[in-house]
């Protein structure tokens, strides 16, 4: 069983359907507090007693049963570096297996796709972390708006059509939020270089380690 903590309930769809393409006949566990981002946001960034609150949750899940934890929420992903919790599942922050894959392909120009500058800027500053020495450049592109009526031809063609004006400076475009994820194969398949999806590469990457197990 694969524990899904939520900060908001936009990604609960995308990150079920990314686990059920990558990972089919997963168990999935849905954990949701709302509040994570909004009080996150209000406190200029993640507080103790935020971080305490996410590894409480980590805690339910491995309690409840889980085999692995995924955080769905990339504003709670440096939890799992950071905490001094000793879980006995694997448990991924959002983008820990997209970085990975990205330092992988060492690309020279990369294109994140989101819905908003802010987000935008996340991913970036966390590429750039996590990259360090290896550089990062490319294109930001935020155009990819997406609406609370927006239906998946809608999401598929704002998202293509992001890709494809991103495609001409870039080496490797990253879908920097999970709510864009749906769209991943049409837009990978509307351009020539490699598109990565988070809640994809992380459910290839839970797959292989409860494998090991």
């Amino acid at each position: 069983m694969v524990a899904l903590i939520h900060a908001t309930p936009a990604a609960m769809a995308p990150a079920r359907g990314a686990l059920l393409d990558r990972f089919p006949g997963a168990t999935l566990w849905n954990l949701l507090d709302d509040r994570l981002i909004t009080e996150a946001e209000q406190a200029g960034g993640l507080t103790d007693p935020l971080r305490r609150r996410m590894e409480h949750l980590i805690d339910h899940a491995a309690a409840g049963g889980a085999d692995a934890v995924l955080l769905t929420c990339s504003m709670y992903g440096s939890v799992v570096q950071d905490s001094p919790a000793d879980w006995t599942i694997p448990v991924l922050g959002s983008d820990d297996a997209l970085f990975a894959r990205v330092v992988e392909l060492a690309p020279g120009r990369i294109a994140v796709l989101s819905p908003n500058p802010t987000a935008v800027r996340d991913t970036n500053t966390r590429l750039g972390e996590y990259l360090d020495t290896q550089g990062l450049t490319g294109a930001t592109v935020t155009g990819t708006v997406v609406n609370p009526g927006q239906g998946p031809a809608d999401l598929e063609h704002a998202v293509t059509t992001a890709a494809q004006a991103a495609a001409a400076d870039a080496d490797l475009i990253v879908i920097g939020q999970f709510s864009l994820s749906p769209a991943v194969a049409a837009a990978a398949a509307a351009v020539s270089i490699p598109v990565l999806s988070p809640p994809h590469l992380a459910a290839e990457a839970i797959a292989v380690q409860l494998d090991r197990r």
